[in-house]
């Protein structure tokens, strides 16, 4: 089995107050996207955001997106937004 190399996971301390709020079914499902995203920080399902592709963004969940940096085996969480359905002013339908 080849190696795969998983990127050490580091937040912005935004980023960590954003990630210690979250209730524990969304505390589950982020830390489960994270480590999918430290096996593959380029995934097809993220986009790079400026000049370069370190920098970058991905829906982790259906309610959380993120932004982070990747350098030199680390990724760096720089943004986490965090929706919530209790806040949109017009539903769908």
């Amino acid at each position: 089995m080849p190696h795969q190399e998983i990127y050490e996971v580091l937040f912005t301390e935004a980023a960590a107050a954003s990630r210690d709020r979250l209730d524990p079914v969304r505390r589950a499902s982020f830390d489960k996207a994270v480590e999918i995203l430290a096996r593959d920080p380029y995934t097809e399902v993220s986009q790079p955001i400026g000049a370069g592709e370190q920098d970058r963004e991905i829906r982790l969940t259906p309610h959380i997106v993120a932004e982070y940096m990747v350098s030199r085996g680390r990724l760096l969480l720089v943004v986490l937004r965090i929706f919530d359905d209790a806040d949109i002013l017009l539903p769908e339908g």
